[in-house]
C-alpha cells in the first residue's frame, strides 16, 4: 500500500513537471543535429584535403607583390683635416637599391618555396669621403622552367601617390625628400635669408629636384604604356626584370656652384618599384597523358619511364602532375607528363579543372588513355575532347594517339576495342592497345612514341629555322 502511494506520489510529480521532459527531449534533438551537422561538415573538409591540402605540395599559381630595394640617402659632409677648417663638401651619393629577377630554373619543380611578397635589398647611404653607397643586393626568385610571368595592375598607381603627396604638408614633403646637416633648419634658413636679403640656394636646389620629378614622372608613364610585364620562361636560366630598384640619393657636392660653396643638404633614395604579379606554372614535357580519373596513366607513366607515382584503385589518386623520362638503349630521351584526371565540366573549372588543364597546353603529343575494361570507353574518349577543346579551342588538333589500357579485360576489352577504332577511324587517330599493369605491348607503345615525338622535333626545328631566315632577310633588307 505504501509502495503503491509512493509510486502514484511520483508519477504525480512527473507529471507536474512537463516542461522539464520537454526541454531535455529538445536538447536531445539538437544535440542529434549538432552530430549530423559535424559528419558533414567532416565529409566536406575530407574532401577539400583530398583535392587541396595534400596537393598544395605541388603549386602551380600563385600571386606575388615584388618590390625593388629603395635607394640609399645622400650624405652631407665636409672635409676636415688640421690647417684646413673649412674644406669642401664631400659627401657620398646613397646606392642604388636591388632589382628584382625571375629566373627559371631546371633544378626547381613548384613554386610552392616563394613568398608573397619579394623585396630586394635597399642601397646603403653614402659616406664622408666621397664614399658612394654600394648597390643593394638584387633579389633573384628561382621558379620552374615553363613558368609564365603576369602583371597584374600597372606598376604604380599615379593618382593615389598625388594624393598621398597633397595630405602632407610642405614641411613633411621637404623631410621626405631631403638630409639636412645638423643644426639646419630650412624654414630658419629662409627666414635668416630673407632678412638679410641674400640668395636662397636652397629654393634653387628644389627646384631643380622638382624638374627631375617631372622627367622621372613622365618617363615612368611612358615605360607603362608599353603594356604590363608578360614573359614565358620556358628555357633554362632565361630571366626576366619585374622590378627595377630606386635612384640613391645626391650628397651634397651635387648642388655645389661657383655662387653656393657649401651646400648643406643632401636627397634620400628614392622608392624602389612594385608590382603584383601572378606566376603561373605549365609543365613542360613532350607527351602528356591525358584521361578520365582512374583510367590507369599513372600505372602507365610507371611502365614506360622512370617515375614512380602513386598508383591506387581509386579516383583521384593524382594530385598534380608528374614527370617522368623514358630511356631508349640509344641514350635517347622524351619525357612524359603525367596529367591528374579530368573530370566532366573541368573546363568550367569543376574539381580542380583549371589547375589540370593547364599543364596540357605545352605538351608536343597528346596520348588518351582510356579505359578498355569499362562499358562505353568511346564516350570516355569524347568527354576528353570535348573538355580540351572547350578549355583552348584547337587543341585537340594537336598531334594526339589514343593509348586503350587495361586490355587484359578480356571479356569487355576485344569487342569494346574492335567499336573504338571504327568510331576514330575517321579522325585517323591511332590506336595502342596496352595492360600497363602486367606491361604487355609497351614496348610498341614507346617506339610509335619515339617516332611520333621526333617527327615533331623536327618540324619545330624547320619551323625555327625558316623564322630565323626570315629575320635575317628582313634585316639585310634595312
Amino acid at each position: 500500500m505504501l509502495l503503491s502511494a509512493t509510486r502514484q506520489r511520483g508519477l504525480w510529480t512527473s507529471l507536474q513537471r512537463p516542461s522539464f521532459l520537454c526541454i531535455h527531449s529538445c536538447r536531445i534533438h539538437s544535440t542529434n543535429y549538432l552530430w549530423q551537422d559535424q559528419d558533414d561538415q567532416r565529409k566536406r573538409r575530407s574532401i577539400d584535403y583530398k583535392l587541396r591540402g595534400k596537393g598544395r605540395q605541388f603549386v602551380d599559381f600563385m600571386r606575388v607583390v615584388a618590390r625593388g630595394g629603395n635607394g640609399g640617402d645622400g650624405c652631407v659632409s665636409f672635409h676636415r683635416e688640421k690647417f684646413l677648417a673649412k674644406g669642401p663638401p664631400n659627401g657620398g651619393n646613397g646606392g642604388r637599391g636591388g632589382s628584382v629577377i625571375i629566373r627559371a630554373s631546371s633544378d626547381e619543380t613548384t613554386l610552392r618555396r616563394l613568398g608573397r611578397a619579394c623585396t630586394a635589398k635597399r642601397g646603403e647611404n653614402g659616406l664622408g669621403g666621397g664614399r658612394h653607397g654600394t648597390k643593394g643586393d638584387d633579389l633573384v626568385i628561382q621558379v620552374p622552367v615553363g613558368t609564365i610571368v603576369r602583371e597584374v595592375a600597372p606598376a604604380s598607381t599615379t593618382n593615389a601617390d598625388e594624393e598621398e603627396e597633397e595630405e602632407l604638408d610642405e614641411r613633411e614633403k621637404r623631410d621626405k625628400r631631403w638630409v639636412y646637416y645638423p643644426r639646419m633648419d630650412p624654414d630658419q634658413h629662409e627666414h635668416e635669408l630673407a632678412s638679410t636679403g641674400r640668395k636662397n640656394y636652397f629654393l634653387e636646389a628644389e627646384r631643380m629636384m622638382d624638374e627631375e620629378e617631372k622627367y622621372l614622372k613622365w618617363r615612368e608613364r611612358k615605360e607603362r604604356q608599353q603594356g604590363a610585364i608578360y614573359a614565358d620562361l620556358a628555357e633554362h636560366d632565361q630571366q626576366v626584370i619585374v622590378c627595377y630598384g630606386g635612384l640613391g640619393g645626391y650628397g651634397n657636392p651635387h648642388f655645389l656652384t661657383t655662387d653656393n660653396r657649401s651646400p648643406k643638404w643632401a636627397t634620400r633614395g628614392r622608392a624602389g618599384e612594385q608590382r603584383a604579379l601572378t606566376l603561373e606554372l605549365k609543365t613542360i614535357a613532350d607527351i602528356g597523358l591525358v584521361g578520365l580519373p582512374n583510367a590507369g596513366k599513372s600505372t602507365l607513366l610507371g611502365s614506360i619511364s622512370n617515375a614512380h607515382p602513386k598508383q591506387a584503385a581509386y579516383a583521384f589518386t593524382t594530385l598534380h602532375p608528374f614527370v617522368g623520362t623514358v630511356d631508349y638503349a640509344d641514350q635517347y630521351q622524351l619525357t612524359v607528363a603525367d596529367i591528374p584526371g579530368l573530370i566532366q565540366g573541368a573546363h568550367r573549372n569543376v574539381g580542380l579543372g583549371h589547375a589540370f588543364l593547364r599543364h596540357v597546353e605545352r605538351a608536343k603529343l597528346l596520348v588518351y588513355v582510356v579505359d578498355l575494361g569499362g562499358d562505353a570507353p568511346w564516350d570516355d574518349l569524347k568527354i576528353l575532347q570535348n573538355e580540351l577543346e572547350q578549355y583552348r579551342p584547337g587543341l585537340t588538333k594537336r598531334q594526339s594517339l589514343i593509348v586503350a589500357n587495361k586490355a587484359d579485360q578480356v571479356a569487355m576489352a576485344k569487342g569494346n576495342l574492335a567499336i573504338l577504332e571504327e568510331k576514330v577511324r575517321a579522325d585517323k587517330i591511332p590506336v595502342v592497345p596496352v595492360s600497363a599493369k602486367y606491361e604487355k605491348n609497351i614496348l610498341k607503345l614507346t617506339a610509335i612514341l619515339r617516332k611520333n615525338v621526333e617527327r615533331i622535333r623536327q618540324q619545330e626545328t624547320e619551323q625555327r629555322q625558316h623564322q630565323q631566315q626570315q629575320q635575317h632577310d628582313l634585316d639585310d633588307q634595312d
